[in-house]
């Protein structure tokens, strides 16, 4: 482990405001800061880049991304998240005195839009993407989607949704609080995150023993870097969505992936850190063994929130 940050004691958790300690530094490989300093909050167990990170920053990280591939990649795993999703809100659609509007913030290139359009027809739905190439397909298709900044907006919905979105904000608290200033009366936000699950607590008692410490960092690039902004832990995420004025109505844990499980290996084994293909294949063996057969990883939190007046 690298030398420790000088602002290192002056660090905050950015959800409950304690005191959060260093814990490992990695490198960026898309701009700036070259180094991503990794705390941990001692109090809400919140895992997080501790960097002061800048829009022009993100802008240009996101830049580096082939978001076409990366959507396309994505894409049967995405479905499944959204037909789960609609599932989840079946009950919510259907209970609406008012007609049901539905906000999806980062709708990306609008797979939850269309399946929620389909099925329920007579809902309004509307996207929000700061990405003008995902933006931009979904307008494509018909979509009403807003290119603004949340706090911009100026119409009232029944249920927001982030997909896969929460990990990526920098205000977390603010952007908690704005969606609540969205909604209508009763209305409800509804979230998939990465969460802190059992495999990454380990990896943090590892991640400072010689070997057993480079697979903890290989984890953890898949899982707290420069678009991962925070792991949550349910601590965390319950914190953060009771100060921005909601009741939570529940939060699961289930496992959840967005690449195929394969490709992780393949990506972040084999071409990142160039391990021999046989070791590849072993250890992605084994980590099916563990992760999905035993269904010991549940990696992802889906909660529901409600806005109480």
């Amino acid at each position: 482990m690298g030398a420790i940050p000088d602002r290192a004691t002056l660090i905050t958790c950015k959800i409950c405001n304690s005191k959060a300690k260093y814990v490992f530094s990695m490198h960026n490989e898309h701009g700036q800061p070259h180094t991503l300093d990794i705390f941990l909050c001692s109090y809400c167990g919140l895992l997080y880049v501790g960097n002061l990170i800048r829009d022009d920053q993100l802008v240009y990280a996101y830049g580096t991304l082939d978001t076409n591939k990366y959507y396309h990649e994505i894409a049967i795993n995405t479905e499944n998240k959204v037909f789960r999703s609609l599932s989840d809100l079946r009950t919510l659609l259907y209970n609406r005195l008012d007609k049901p509007s539905v906000l999806d913030v980062g709708c990306g290139w609008g797979h939850f839009l269309d399946a929620l359009s389909r099925k329920y027809p007579s809902v309004c739905v509307v996207g929000q993407e700061l990405l003008n190439g995902a933006a931009s397909v979904c307008q494509a298709k018909g979509f009403k989607v807003l290119t603004c900044s949340l706090e911009n907006i100026s119409d009232k919905f029944s249920i927001i949704v982030l997909l896969d979105v929460a990990e990526h904000l920098v205000s977390p608290n603010r952007t908690f609080a704005i969606c609540y200033s969205l909604l209508k009366r009763d209305g409800h936000i509804y979230i998939h995150t990465p969460r802190r699950c059992l495999w990454d607590r380990l990896f943090l008692v590892l991640i400072n023993i010689p070997l057993l410490g480079t697979l903890s960092r290989i984890w953890f690039r898949t899982r707290v870097n420069i678009f991962h902004l925070h792991l949550w832990t349910d601590k965390a995420l319950k914190l953060s969505l009771k100060k921005a004025g909601f009741q939570l109505i529940y939060l699961k844990s289930e496992m959840e992936f967005s690449w195929n499980f394969n490709k992780y290996s393949e990506v972040y084994l084999g071409k990142i850190y160039h391990f021999p293909p046989l070791l590849v294949k072993i250890v992605t063996a084994l980590a099916e063994v563990f992760f999905i057969w035993l269904r010991t990883l549940k990696n992802k939190a889906i909660c529901l929130g409600q806005k109480i007046e």
